[in-house]
């Protein structure tokens, strides 16, 4: 709620809208302020949880799945880059993925990752973790471009506050390296050393490390086939995304449009990156009142940003139950997040 009551006319707006339901009081701050919010989106959800439309939810889930059918695709003609001489087949990434999906739904700091690695680990054996764990960067190069695009299209036109303020340049001062310049010297001086010294260390230990990096971003150095793997399906991929919200409002009846899905999904992806709130909850509620609230009641957002989180989290709850089987036998998400963790660290 910081970012949206520091917007010159946000608080306005609230006030301004018909059938508020549950409100966000601006004076909330913090984890609290972001634990209010949800209670009042989950009591707003429950409320309006009669009115959901099931055709057009079905279709969101469908377009969601093709979404995560279009990302491991991705995936997996990244990993073909990074590893030629081994066969991945996409049927074995796709499970590795939405097992990995599945498994961020219940575990923190994005557990899931660490399942894709493990799982990639043992379709390819040989595969160094560095490896693996630099194709999940190379995947995410292409989309922050595309979010990055879209986030300052919507701030720009309007249709989102600035989430991010400069700050003054007149807040920064030098005064204290003029004063204590021998001291600054001396710790420039450490760190240039210290700099010196791990050059050289780097050199002797990491070249072998460095090689598998830069194995796992093989597919940024042939940009025809970065084009063709990558950037075009992650295209589709987005369009798939903002045709799933686009569904998802017209599941929980909040009149859908093509700007109001795009709002959505930008929402959704900066949200998780908003440092005052634990992964995004309460900011992404505020953030959606404020972006949605020329087209539905504070209290109807609330309720479709809780009934789609809610809704998405169990597909890839289940999606990953199944990958999850496929791969490994069974159906155990938290045992085998514990025996990648385990391995993890043998490998570390």
């Amino acid at each position: 709620m910081t970012a949206l009551t520091s917007v010159p006319g946000a608080r306005r707006q609230l006030r301004d809208v018909p059938d508020a339901g549950p409100r966000i009081r601006p004076d909330d701050e913090g984890v609290t302020g972001s634990l209010e919010s949800l209670r009042h989106a989950v009591s707003a959800f429950g409320d309006r949880l009669g009115d959901t439309h099931l055709l057009p939810l079905l279709i969101a889930l469908g377009l969601h799945f093709a979404s995560l059918m279009v990302r491991s695709g991705v995936w997996c003609g990244i990993l073909r880059a990074a590893f030629p001489e081994d066969r991945v087949r996409f049927r074995e990434a796709a499970a590795a993925y939405v097992t990995g999906a599945g498994a961020n739904a219940v575990a923190p700091l994005r557990g899931g990752d660490l399942i894709r690695i493990y799982a990639v680990r043992r379709i390819v054996p040989r595969a160094p973790y560095a490896t693996i764990i630099s194709t999940l960067v190379a995947e995410t190069v292409f989309g922050a471009v595309v979010v990055a695009g879209m986030a300052a299209a919507t701030v720009a036109l309007g249709w989102l506050p600035p989430l991010v303020r400069l700050p003054d340049t007149k807040a920064f001062e030098f005064s204290f390296y003029a004063n204590h310049y021998v001291l600054v010297a001396i710790v420039a001086g450490v760190a240039v050393a210290c700099s010196v010294l791990a050059a050289e260390w780097v050199a002797h230990h990491l070249l072998a490390l460095w090689r598998r990096i830069a194995q796992g971003f093989a597919i940024l150095r042939s940009p025809g086939r970065f084009v063709r793997v990558v950037a075009l399906p992650q295209l589709v991929d987005w369009a798939l995304r903002v045709a799933t919200a686009y569904a998802l409002l017209a599941a929980f009846g909040v009149p859908s449009a093509v700007r109001y899905a795009l709002l959505v999904v930008v929402i959704d992806s900066v949200s998780t990156a908003l440092p005052f709130t634990p992964g995004g909850v309460g900011a992404q509620q505020g953030l959606l009142v404020f972006a949605l609230s020329g087209a539905a009641g504070a209290g109807q957002v609330l309720a479709f940003s809780v009934g789609a989180q809610a809704v998405i989290l169990v597909f890839n709850l289940l999606l990953g139950l199944i990958g999850a089987f496929y791969l490994f036998g069974h159906l155990r998400l938290a045992s085998l997040h514990r025996e990648a963790e385990r391995w993890a660290g043998q490998a570390g």
